[in-house]
């Protein structure tokens, strides 16, 4: 959190998207650091995906 305080976020959070609805699978700790530092938008990496590869990340 610290870090991101000074320098800003270096590396955006990966985001699933399955049709329509996104799910956070990579970052979760820079997140929620984010999150705590008030910050309103948080970089992330968008990835289209079907339904097996959210599940395959859920298993």
């Amino acid at each position: 959190m610290e870090s991101i305080r000074e320098v800003g976020l270096k590396e955006p959070i990966d985001v699933l998207e399955v049709d329509g609805k996104y799910y956070g699978f990579s970052g979760c700790h820079r997140y929620e650091a984010c999150d705590r530092l008030g910050l309103e938008t948080i970089r992330c990496k968008v990835r289209r995906a079907p339904h097996s590869v959210l599940q395959m990340h859920l298993a």
